[in-house]
């Protein structure tokens, strides 16, 4: 029996996937060469919008004790859900579902570049569980998934924050909540994939989260692959260690940094829409409903 093909492997060495490590490298290297944009303090149960140019770089910190930020990526003026954002699946799919230094955060179709890139930390691994890591991608808290997991009507929520955020940004309640239910990172939440017991009685591969441990001056950068709109949420679940009405909270700090490095050029995909049309014309006048070619003019 021959073996499965690797379609990932080619995936991730094409030219429109694969890293450069030395420019990275190179990037990181360039840090004191950088330039504060902005700061700005994020506080318990709230939500800032920030405005990240292509070759700048999000900083969050935390300056005095552990707290989950939750983070949307959106394309710089982000009209609606189905606009150019970080999307969950295909960044899982290419980079894995636990991000570290040097993951992507990629785009939904159909633009599907890199949008940002996780340059730094300083994470302690001491600070969590062995199999753990604090970045990662999935949902946010809601008002809906708090009042079903704790009973509390109306609580703060990452949801909410993001909404916050985003009407800062200048945004209408009504599209503000509808990108609020887009994709977003998760961020000094220590989560690993484990077997988890499921309602109907199955096993699972899913998150399991363990306690924040993170010290002060722990942080993460993302590198802007495009011009960036972000929305942060301070998350009410704090460091995890109660819940939400119940646990202490933390400030998280925010800054922009100019490294004055411009992104590395992207290759454009190949626009194959005017020819697949043109082929559905042409079996349509030919009355043809059986098998085809694979190329769009060899039918």
């Amino acid at each position: 029996m021959s073996e499965a093909y690797e379609h990932h492997k080619e995936y991730r060495e094409n030219k429109f996937m694969k890293f450069n490590m030395e420019w990275y490298d190179d990037l990181r290297a360039s840090k004191p060469d950088w330039t504060k944009v902005s700061s700005q303090r994020i506080h318990e149960n709230r939500g800032h919008p920030f405005h990240v140019k292509a070759g700048q770089v999000f900083k969050a910190i935390l300056p005095s004790g552990s707290n989950i930020i939750d983070v949307w990526f959106f394309s710089e003026g982000m009209k609606k859900p189905g606009d150019e954002q970080y999307d969950l699946l295909h960044t899982a799919g290419l980079e894995g579902f636990i991000l570290k230094k040097n993951s992507r955060l990629w785009s939904n179709i159909p633009y599907l570049r890199p949008i940002a890139t996780y340059i730094d930390d300083n994470f302690d691994p001491a600070d969590f569980p062995a199999d753990h890591w604090p970045v990662w991608h999935g949902g946010h808290c809601s008002p809906w998934l708090i009042e079903s997991g704790h009973g509390k009507i109306e609580h703060n929520s990452c949801h909410t924050n993001c909404i916050e955020a985003l009407l800062k940004a200048g945004y209408d309640f009504e599209a503000a909540d509808a990108l609020a239910c887009s994709h977003n990172m998760c961020i000094f939440q220590p989560m690993s994939v484990t077997n988890e017991p499921m309602p109907a009685g199955h096993l699972a591969p899913t998150w399991h989260n363990a306690l924040s441990k993170c010290k002060p001056g722990t942080f993460v950068e993302y590198y802007a692959e495009i011009d960036l709109l972000l929305a942060v949420a301070h998350c009410p679940y704090g460091d995890i260690s109660k819940p939400p009405y119940a646990v202490d909270h933390y400030p998280v700090d925010v800054e922009i940094w100019d490294t004055g490095i411009q992104p590395q050029e992207q290759p454009p995909w190949t626009e194959w829409r005017p020819a697949f049309k043109a082929r559905l014309e042409r079996l349509k006048a030919a009355g043809h409903d059986g098998a085809t070619g694979r190329y769009y003019g060899d039918d």
